[in-house]
């Protein structure tokens, strides 16, 4: 009698526990925050009798933002905030160091980190209509094919595999794996040559132990520029094309943006499988089941973790689940990938949603 007693009273103290602590709260995590810090900023300039150190903190503010924008946004919405001013930057700016700095022989170098204050970036974007995007790091093998007139070119001699890592594009979220010059794999690319589209790509890429790529066929001819991009992210397959006119192929001046445009094309294609809708967050409800208080703590622990999780409301529980309903920006497949990080299951049977630790 004693033990069922004993036994029940931990079943009643575990509720009643839970339910004055969490019942119907609404827990909100700051989405997203080491996503709006800006690191390595640097500025330098002359020092004069006109010189302010204030102006080139301003400096570093306005190229910190411009940094910013190239991380989490797309391309195609970068130029909507290209008319932010300096005062309204400062707004969004919550803290900066300065890691580095140097007076020496009348010239002024230094090096700032500057955090952003992530709900007046989320503010602001949302009143732009702006999506962001906040991809991991990750390495890609980046293996480019170059024809002139029919020609494949050696890597030696083309330009793309040559400049690749010398174009800067800022805060680049994928590490560019550059391929040998491999006489065999040019062999198997003159066999192929007049049927490309049927080229297996993994025939090239496998040898580097790395499932991602950016597979990029450029054809010269007649001074016209086609370039075909197929890319491997995470098992996600894309293809695009793009063309240039007028292409002078041994001006490297020309070259440049062209290169720079490939890149920046292989970036949001990253950044685009990886975009927060600001405007429309998603919500499920799902049952998690747990054994005792402390792996229901851990649980909630584990959503302020996960940066795509807006905010969770506790909807129900008992002494064997609980329910919980998630707000969160992205997609169910993001949701799942972030969740298992964390050593949990999130599964979905028929439009049921189910949480388990992992084995």
């Amino acid at each position: 009698m004693y033990k069922y007693l004993k036994d029940n009273c931990k079943e009643y103290i575990f509720i009643i526990l839970t339910a004055t602590t969490f019942y119907g709260i609404m827990f909100s995590d700051s989405l997203g925050d080491d996503v709006f810090v800006v690191d390595n900023v640097k500025v330098e300039g002359k020092m004069d009798v006109n010189f302010s150190r204030k102006k080139y903190i301003d400096k570093a503010f306005k190229e910190s933002f411009n940094i910013l924008k190239s991380k989490i946004l797309l391309n195609k919405d970068s130029s909507k905030i290209n008319n932010v001013n300096l005062n309204t930057i400062k707004k969004l700016i919550s803290k900066f160091k300065i890691t580095e700095e140097s007076y020496k022989k009348n010239r002024y170098e230094a090096i700032f980190k500057i955090f952003y204050n992530s709900s007046e970036v989320k503010k602001l974007l949302k009143k732009k209509n702006i999506s962001f995007s906040q991809p991991e790091n990750i390495d890609v093998v980046f293996f480019p094919i170059l024809f002139i007139n029919n020609e494949v070119q050696s890597l030696n001699e083309n330009y793309f595999y040559k400049k690749w890592s010398d174009v800067i594009v800022y805060n680049e979220s994928i590490n560019f794996i550059l391929p040998i010059d491999d006489i065999e794999d040019f062999r198997k690319i003159k066999k192929m040559e007049n049927n490309l589209d049927e080229l297996n790509v993994n025939d090239f890429v496998d040898n580097y132990n790395i499932s991602n790529y950016a597979f990029v066929i450029m054809n010269y001819k007649k001074k016209d520029l086609a370039i075909h991009i197929k890319t491997n992210f995470n098992n996600n397959k894309t293809a695009k094309n793009i063309f240039y006119k007028n292409i002078n192929i041994n001006d490297e001046d020309s070259l440049e943006p062209i290169l720079k445009n490939i890149k920046k094309i292989i970036i949001d294609i990253w950044k685009e499988d990886n975009v927060i809708n600001l405007l429309m967050p998603l919500s499920i409800k799902l049952k998690f089941l747990h054994n005792d208080l402390s792996d229901f703590e851990d649980l909630k622990n584990t959503f302020f973790k996960i940066k795509i999780i807006d905010s969770f409301i506790l909807k129900e529980f008992n002494i064997n689940y609980s329910f919980f309903k998630l707000y969160y920006y992205g997609n169910p497949k993001k949701l799942k990938n972030e969740i298992k990080k964390f050593g949990y299951n999130l599964i979905n049977e028929k439009g049921y949603w189910e949480l388990y630790l992992s084995e």
